[in-house]
């Protein structure tokens, strides 16, 4: 690739520094087991996941802000181990893009293709129930929003690297406080909204594997609410400033070789 960018990687107690002109960048991938670690490249810091909870990777970003992973860098990501089969991007190009950008942006995502929407209602679309329950927990975090209206950009799935800064304040104001809000036992109106079908299959887990995480035989709605509180959290801060620099569509593995942008990732992955 014409102009990428050098990447010095420093490792220290299993953090890989990414060191790019005169910026440090963390980026944190999750894995499950072998199979999901054998999938995580050098530069990327392994996140092990081994005990899932209803929020599945949103407790696993709320434990690394919480342990400060990020703390000396710029800027923080916390990537699904299937992030390059849905965003095909190598590190190498990222950080290339983010540098073309002099590193000017709060939030470096990859959804260009779509222009800032109502999130909520596009969820409650997919997910019935899922804007009642999230409209009771932000009154019960006390924050006066009405998420019907609320625009917000698009970021699917935690797919975004963000200044490490920002990051810990999404995790001290609202994330934290969400998910714990969302584990009290004591809070019945919200546990039942919460509990409700998602109307989500994956094959990975059968209705015992469900009981265990959910107390119910089906997907419920915490881990799609929790997903959607970053993008919420920026429409709650439209100050801070979000660059795409992926434009692609959100694909899967068969589909990348339809995608634009294609040769530029395959070349420098």
């Amino acid at each position: 690739m014409r102009g990428a960018v050098q990447i010095h990687c420093d490792e220290k107690r299993g953090v890989r520094r990414l060191r790019v002109a005169d910026k440090t960048v963390v980026l944190g991938r999750i894995h499950y087991d072998a199979h999901s670690a054998r999938r995580i490249g050098p530069l990327y810091t392994p996140i092990a996941n081994t005990e899932l909870d209803p929020f599945f990777e949103s407790s696993v970003i709320e434990r690394v802000l919480s342990r400060r992973l990020g703390a000396g860098a710029d800027y923080l990501g916390v990537l699904s181990w299937k992030f390059r089969a849905k965003i095909p991007l190598s590190p190498r190009v990222i950080l290339t893009r983010m540098a073309r950008d002099a590193f000017s942006a709060d939030v470096y995502s990859f959804f260009g293709r779509i222009r800032s929407h109502r999130p909520w209602p596009l969820a409650e679309e997919k997910h019935p129930g899922i804007l009642r329950a999230a409209s009771l927990l932000m009154k019960r975090l006390d924050i006066d929003v009405d998420l019907e209206r609320l625009e917000a950009p698009v970021i699917h799935q935690n797919h975004f690297i963000c200044r490490a800064r920002a990051y810990a304040r999404f995790g001290r104001e609202l994330l934290g406080p969400a998910l714990g809000a969302m584990r009290d036992p004591r809070d019945a109106s919200l546990r039942r909204l919460l509990r409700r079908d998602a109307g989500y299959d994956d094959a990975r887990f059968g209705p015992a594997d469900l009981r265990a995480l959910f107390g119910r035989p089906h997907f419920c709605l915490h881990p799609f609410l929790a997903e959607r509180l970053f993008s919420t959290w920026l429409g709650l801060h439209p100050e801070l400033r979000v660059r795409h620099v992926w434009h692609g569509r959100f694909v899967e593995p068969a589909n990348v070789p339809h995608e634009p942008e294609m040769r530029l990732s395959r070349a420098t992955a």
